[in-house]
């Protein structure tokens, strides 16, 4: 399993297990296991990046099609704990303009509860 999937006050909690590059090599398996979550209406994810060094060009694809899952089935999906690294690819792209960014999980999930 590359997702450990956890919950707190109602939202999910998606985490890499034990890896530092979010390549081709697992893009697959972590839409495979995320996107029926994301199919689901009312759904509130947070997807953590910790311990995230590397990201290609599929794996910022793979985020892009959660996201976009997400929001056509009514649901939503924020980011948070992007390494320095990553934080500045994703700057270099503008996806920060088209991602829900947070610093942290609890800042995630403040910010989900604001929106109820």
């Amino acid at each position: 399993m590359i997702i450990k999937l956890t919950e707190k006050d109602g939202i999910k909690i998606a985490q890499f297990a034990n890896l530092s590059r979010f390549t081709l090599a697992i893009t697959e398996d972590v839409k495979s296991e995320l996107k029926p979550k994301l199919s689901t209406s009312g759904i509130k994810m947070i997807f953590d990046l910790e311990g995230i060094e590397f990201i290609d060009s599929s794996g910022i694809g793979c985020i892009i099609s959660l996201v976009k899952t997400a929001k056509s089935n009514g649901s939503a999906i924020k980011l948070c704990n992007l390494s320095k690294e990553v934080k500045s690819i994703f700057d270099l792209l503008h996806l920060p303009m088209i991602l829900d960014i947070c610093p942290d999980q609890e800042y995630c999930i403040e910010n989900f509860k604001k929106l109820n």
